[in-house]
């Protein structure tokens, strides 16, 4: 209402100052040379309204271009970053991950949600059923274990993380080749347990733990941390204290683990259920 006000106020600013001008043009040619002088200050003065006037009128509608172009490139803007966001999730998998586990396909993935501070941590991917995850694949980095696929949408996953006191993985002490469990005790988000170590294994504070591949669900050989404590348990085991290299706080960037033979090895497992039935 404000802009219509302005604008009626300078359509009549400018009819004034025609009719001052045709008036002036008239008077000039019938009157003196003082008569002629002050109607020309009168004409210049209205004149000079009109002038500032119709300026204003022009950087209204000069601002109004500039608005409407900067909203044009701040949608622009959100365009590309939507398709740089997206071209971050299909970046090429990590030659580690490739030459360690060569049985196994990884499907690029963002997180959208994590959680770190509580006993049964969650995170949620952008990626579902249509890009091929489907429940209990593996989720990993090329620096750690994530978790597991608890459900699949059509476009969005949930995954049971590490960080949850229920979930568990095979884990290695590479200096010794020991096999142990690992599974987190509810405390740290930094820190993970390897339980089920032999008083008799030799280790050394900083020694790798990786994945064992002793799993359906993770590749071998991904690294999980180093040592860094120990706790005898039970007189015969320790569980040891292990530095995660991921950093779960900032995770963004997962990898989905497609196994390649799943099905044979599940229709395997399935005949020995079978027969352990029948036999029993």
């Amino acid at each position: 209402m404000k802009d219509r006000n302005k604008y009626i106020l300078h359509l009549i600013n400018f009819l004034v100052f025609i009719l001052l001008e045709t008036a002036a043009v008239w008077l000039i040619s019938r009157n003196s040379v003082i008569q002629r002088s002050d109607i020309l200050r009168s004409v210049s003065a209205v004149t000079n309204t009109f002038s500032s006037g119709a300026g204003n009128v022009g950087r209204y509608f000069s601002l109004g271009k500039i608005n409407r172009r900067l909203s044009e490139e701040n949608v622009a803007l959100r365009r590309e970053n939507d398709r740089l966001q997206a071209a971050l999730s299909d970046l090429a998998v990590p030659d580690s991950l490739l030459t360690e586990s060569p049985l196994f396909d990884y499907i690029p993935a963002l997180v959208v949600s994590n959680s770190t501070d509580r006993l049964h941590n969650i995170l949620i991917i952008n990626k579902g059923k249509r890009d091929g995850i489907a429940e209990d694949m593996g989720v990993v980095t090329d620096r750690g274990i994530i978790g597991y696929i608890l459900s699949a949408g059509e476009k969005y996953s949930k995954v049971s993380s590490i960080l949850d006191i229920d979930n568990m993985a095979s884990g290695t002490l590479t200096g010794s080749n020991t096999f142990g469990v690992i599974q987190w005790d509810g405390k740290s988000p930094r820190k993970i347990i390897l339980h089920d170590i032999p008083v008799h294994t030799s280790f050394t504070y900083g020694d790798t733990v990786v994945s064992s591949g002793y799993s359906l669900i993770y590749p071998p050989g991904i690294p999980v941390g180093t040592v860094s404590g120990q706790m005898l348990r039970d007189g015969v085991n320790y569980d040891l204290t292990i530095d995660l290299f991921e950093e779960f706080s900032r995770l963004r960037q997962v990898y989905v683990v497609s196994r390649r033979d799943i099905q044979e090895l599940n229709d395997l497992m399935d005949d020995q259920q079978e027969k352990g039935g029948e036999q029993s």
